[in-house]
């Protein structure tokens, strides 16, 4: 995908019809090109298409001296900083009055950007797919500028006091969720925020403005409540507001003359059109609205001018066209903090109080004396952005022009300990690809995530046949979120996660996704991987930070699968890990070769692994999950009653709904009972199978598939094996340690169950040629006992002849 990226900026430059300019000197690593008198421009070192070489971080100067001259840097060209992924910020003087087309773009390192006052224009693309880019701030006065942004993911965005106009396109199509236009702007271009969905709550046109271009705020369909046009306006343009499906009510002020086609076109919700001027307005197509709303939605309109717009060729449309009775205007204002404490990246909820209660409009403009300290969106939430103190004021709009302030205090933030990214240390082999699961432990409710993901030197992570990271979430994601990837720094791959919706990540702890990762050939020994700059968006869109997060990769030298250390992995290693597990010890044997999944055991897991590792050698084995805890898959036995001497046939049953290939699990036999003549049923009929004694005294079974074939069907006996028993015996056998194996080596554990083993005792059982008349139990201690207990029991058995036997039976 990154070639792609490279290749269309190519055709993008081959179409243009620009021409860049090789650069005439370079200084401190800038290159630059004569533009007239003692003026130069910041020029590519090679001239486009060729990506560029600028890397880290780079301030371009105001002025520069070359050979005894001073010259003031006043551009920059097209296609300069293009493709320069390792870019991670740039610093634009207020020299600079024009910017080239796409100057940075595919600059996907950048997360944020300042452009300065002194920039009139800005050509097309300039930062076209800067993937990174989450930060504008926007100084420029009166710029030209179409289409700059396309394709950024601009988040919050910052506009300058001094700023007259916004440009069309201004942050088109971006990810932003709230913007506070200042006072000083008269002009929104036309696009400045179509397809901008993120846009929420109400939205606030400062008094400055005069013109509202065309399509400004089509498709913002996140922006809610009454959309109050100031007095200042006089153009709307076309499709201005466009399906802003949130909208609830609109106010035309009297101050608009013309407004263009589909300015307010919108199906659903609207329960209120106003309209102040005496006039009707003029506009240049009867669709204004949509039928829904003609039909449906009243039109308040000046007392007396009713005929007047009932008469109107397009305000005629409307069927309820009603007179505005006299207003009651606010008498006071205030507002429910006058001051506030906030942490850096807190959330406040500021309500004004607007007086008497029967005023007519009590909606108020909400505006921040500084953005930098803390922001405020058009329901009064305030947003504390770094330490600092800023006013938070909100002015009546009803023309009574009251104000009520409020003071905040930003502190420095506190890591948020709650809500945390984590990853365990893992175990990994030289030339190998491993998978790292990154967890996610949350008390709130989280839709977003950002963070960088740094690599040791020369580890990399794996990419997929199109050139894209391979980096997948888990199914705590919802199919809405969309996980992004971009090259941040050398080393430094950063994660982007957000949803359109604002779902939440479901659960509250658990893996988040997973990152897969080659380890280099010649790699030794631990290695740190680190997730830095965390920030976590919960659902009510307050950010908070997460600590860093740090693991170890221990590598090891040896082969994985290479069980006998003979330097190849073959059907021997098979071998030798399954002598292991049935407590064999086989030698040579590697332990951590042979132990595939890295979990610090040996199982039938693990032959399944070195299986597949042979089957499959033009692939690596997959690296395992955590074992799964099966709880709809089990197996069983039924128990049995047997004279002492007497031989019977016990069976182990699977029902599955899975499919198995391999098992393995241990038999706890009583004192005075043997097991015998293990057999496999047809279910496993071509599987390997044998059986062994371990050190504990438990009997283990191990059934696998070197051809890793499937067991038969989903229920029945598994497994059949002899019992006899040698003395009376009443108690259970074990069966535990019970690990299944998947066709795709995922592990499954299934819950262990006991068979019930007893003899009868009563005085007509028959042992050998005798008859038994009586059998007593007894403790150690001499007590009579009903029946055997658990420790040490003595059983005496007198038989009809007078004789007895006593047999120690440990339970």
């Amino acid at each position: 995908m990154k070639q792609i990226f490279k290749l269309t900026l190519l055709l993008l430059a081959l179409l243009l019809p620009a021409t860049a300019t090789a650069y005439d000197f370079e200084v401190d690593g800038i290159c630059y090109y004569f533009t007239g008198d003692n003026q130069v421009g910041v020029a590519d070192p090679d001239g486009y298409p060729d990506v560029s070489d600028y890397s880290g971080s780079v301030t371009i100067p105001e002025t520069v001296t070359y050979n005894g001259t001073t010259y003031s840097v006043t551009s920059i060209d097209d296609y300069v900083f293009g493709c320069s992924s390792r870019l991670t910020s740039i610093t634009i003087p207020n020299s600079i009055t024009s910017i080239g087309d796409g100057a940075f773009s595919f600059c996907t390192g950048l997360t944020s950007i300042t452009i300065p006052n002194s920039v009139t224009t800005i050509g097309s693309g300039a930062f076209y797919y800067c993937l990174g880019l989450t930060d504008l701030i926007w100084n420029a006065r009166n710029c030209i500028s179409n289409g700059a942004m396309e394709t950024s993911i601009i988040e919050r965005v910052t506009i300058g006091d001094e700023v007259e106009v916004l440009p069309n396109y201004f942050v088109s199509g971006s990810k932003i969720t709230s913007v506070t236009i200042p006072n000083s702007v008269t002009t929104i271009g036309s696009s400045a925020f179509s397809g901008c969905s993120g846009l929420t709550g109400e939205l606030t046109i400062p008094n400055s403005v005069t013109t509202i271009g065309s399509s400004a705020f089509s498709g913002c369909s996140g922006l809610t409540g009454e959309l109050t046009i100031p007095n200042s306006v006089t153009t709307i343009g076309s499709s201005a507001f466009y399906y802003c499906s949130g909208l609830t009510s609109i106010s035309i002020p009297e101050s608009v003359t013309s407004i263009g086609k589909q300015a307010f076109y919108n199906d659903p919700i609207i329960e209120k059109v106003t309209c102040a001027a005496t006039t009707p307005p003029a506009w240049n197509d009867i669709s204004l609205f949509s039928s829904n709303v003609y039909y449906h939605t009243p039109l308040y309109v000046p007392t007396g001018k009713e005929r007047a717009y009932m008469t109107d060729q397009s305000w005629g449309q409307f069927l309820h066209i009603i007179g505005i009775q006299d207003e009651v205007i606010a008498t006071s204002i205030a507002v429910s903090q006058p001051q506030m404490s906030l942490l850096v990246r807190g959330t406040s909820q500021l309500v004004a109080i607007v007086l008497p209660d029967s005023t007519t409009n009590k909606r108020v403009i909400w505006a921040s004396n500084d953005p930098t300290v803390a922001i405020v969106d058009a329901t009064g939430m305030v947003t504390a952005v770094a330490p600092g103190s800023a006013t938070i004021t909100a002015t009546t709009t009803d023309g009574s022009n009251l104000s009520a302030l409020c003071t905040v205090t930003v502190n420095e933030d506190i890591t948020d300990f709650d809500n945390y990214l984590s990853m365990s240390d893992t175990t990994a082999f030289h030339n190998e690809a491993i998978v790292i699961p990154v967890r996610l432990t949350n008390t709130q409710e989280i839709f977003a995530f950002q963070t960088d993901f740094y690599l040791p030197e020369d580890f990399t992570i794996v990419t997929d046949e199109d050139d894209e990271y391979i980096i997948t979430p888990s199914s705590r994601l919802t199919s809405d979120h969309i996980l992004m990837t971009s090259d941040y720094t050398s080393g430094t791959i950063r994660v982007i996660c957000y949803t359109p919706n604002s779902l939440p990540i479901s659960g509250n702890d658990g893996d988040l996704f997973y990152v897969t990762v080659m380890v280099p050939n010649d790699a030794e020994g631990d290695y740190t991987i680190r997730l830095q700059n965390v920030l976590l968006t919960t659902t009510n869109f307050n950010e908070v930070a997460a600590p860093n997060v740090e693991s170890v990769v221990h590598v090891n030298t040896y082969m994985p699968g290479d069980a006998n250390n003979s330097h190849t992995v073959n059907v021997t290693d098979i071998v030798v890990a399954a002598q292991y597990v049935l407590g064999l010890n086989p030698s040579p044997f590697i332990f951590e070769a042979a132990d595939m999944n890295g979990d610090g055991n040996v199982t039938v897991t693990d032959i399944m692994l070195i299986a597949y590792l042979i089957n499959h050698p033009a692939m690596n084995a997959p690296r395992r999950m955590p074992a799964l805890m099966n709880s709809s898959d089990r197996m069983s036995g039924e128990g049995v009653t047997l004279m002492p001497g007497e031989t019977r046939t016990l069976s182990i049953a699977l029902d599955n709904e899975m499919l198995y290939t391999a098992f393995q699990l241990d038999l706890t036999l009583l004192d005075g009972l043997t097991a015998s003549n293990f057999q496999l049923t047809d279910r496993a009929g071509s599987h390997v199978f044998d059986v062994s004694t371990l050190s504990n005294s438990k009997t283990r079974a191990l059934c696998y598939s070197p051809a890793i074939e499937a067991i038969d069907g989903n229920s029945g006996a598994l497994l059949t094996f002899d019992v006899t028993a040698a003395i009376a015996i009443e108690g259970d056998i074990l069966v535990d340690g019970i690990e299944l194996v998947t066709a795709d080596c995922q592990s499954v554990l299934l819950n262990g169950f006991a068979i019930g083993v007893n003899t009868a005792t009563s005085v007509n059982e028959v042992a050998g040629s005798k008859t038994v008349a009586r059998v007593d139990y007894f403790n150690l201690a001499g007590q009579r006992l009903d029946r055997p207990d658990s420790g040490v029991t003595l059983i005496v058995t007198t038989y009809t002849d007078g004789t007895r036997t006593i047999t120690k039976v440990i339970k």
